[in-house]
């Protein structure tokens, strides 16, 4: 059997306290790396670093601050002595019509899911070039492509289009450095999300999407999604995967995530 490249490795997740940062961390230990989860709430991300054994470890940071973001990677340095890749996996979804989404949930979803991506690169990189090189995965979602996703999801899309077009040039600024980008891009995922959403936002969303037709591809499981990514670390150094949508594919009637079955 090939010994895994992950081997020893020093990873870092953000948002990897529930969901699929922690099915993505869960499947790096697997594979013999070493991983930092990265969230904003101490007690769900201590629960979960102590749930992954010896070979995790939790650090409270806000990942919309790029201080913070230094700091919390200077810690992972301290502790292990090197950090060789990074999976920016922070994410928030939120439905709601283009026209009627207020001021700060706008500024939430930039936030969240790309400026965070931004300034945890920044912080990253150059602790990837003392470690020799190294990968920066950026989590997208496949609303971004496909129009049968779910609805009312643009400023979400959006900012993952921004963190699509932000992992090309940067993937290109690094290659000297030997540090490779992947966007990944995952379709629908069971992890809760839509607990976040108005009510009233969500069935009007709902409404939307069944004009689109009755069906959609089905869910994805997060160990699923895990399982891909951590994948994305196995390549030889030098080789990269750049771009990855991992999709579902099972005709399933339209439903509100709630009422998802699980396998």
């Amino acid at each position: 059997m090939t010994a895994s490249h992950l081997q020893g490795q020093v990873i870092a997740v953000t948002g990897a306290s529930k969901g699929l940062g922690l099915a993505i961390a869960s499947s790096l230990i697997a594979r013999g790396a070493r991983v930092a989860l990265l969230a904003r709430h101490a007690a769900p991300l201590e629960a979960a670093a102590s749930a992954l054994g010896s070979s995790a470890m939790a650090l409270v940071a806000d990942v919309r601050s790029k201080a913070a973001m230094q700091a919390a990677l200077s810690q992972i340095v301290q502790r292990w002595g090197r950090l060789d890749g990074l999976v920016n996996n922070v994410g928030f979804q939120f439905a709601r019509r283009l026209e009627l989404m207020p001021e700060q949930e706008v500024r939430d979803l930039l936030d969240l899911n790309f400026t965070s991506a931004v300034f945890a690169s920044q912080a990253a990189i150059p602790l990837l070039r003392a470690a020799g090189g190294g990968r920066i995965i950026n989590i997208s979602s496949s609303t971004v492509r496909h129009e049968n996703e779910f609805s009312h999801l643009g400023m979400y899309s959006a900012s993952k289009a921004a963190l699509e077009h932000f992992s090309r040039e940067l993937r290109h600024e690094l290659k000297p450095d030997g540090i490779t980008v992947t966007v990944f891009s995952p379709g629908a995922a069971a992890t809760g999300s839509v607990a976040n959403f108005d009510p009233q936002a969500l069935q009007e969303a709902m409404q939307d999407w069944l004009t689109k037709g009755p069906t959609f591809d089905g869910a994805l499981q997060p160990h699923t999604v895990g399982d891909a990514v951590a994948a994305c670390f196995e390549m030889p150094r030098g080789v990269s995967l750049e771009f990855v949508e991992l999709r579902p594919s099972t005709p399933t009637p339209k439903m509100l995530e709630s009422d998802w079955k699980q396998p």
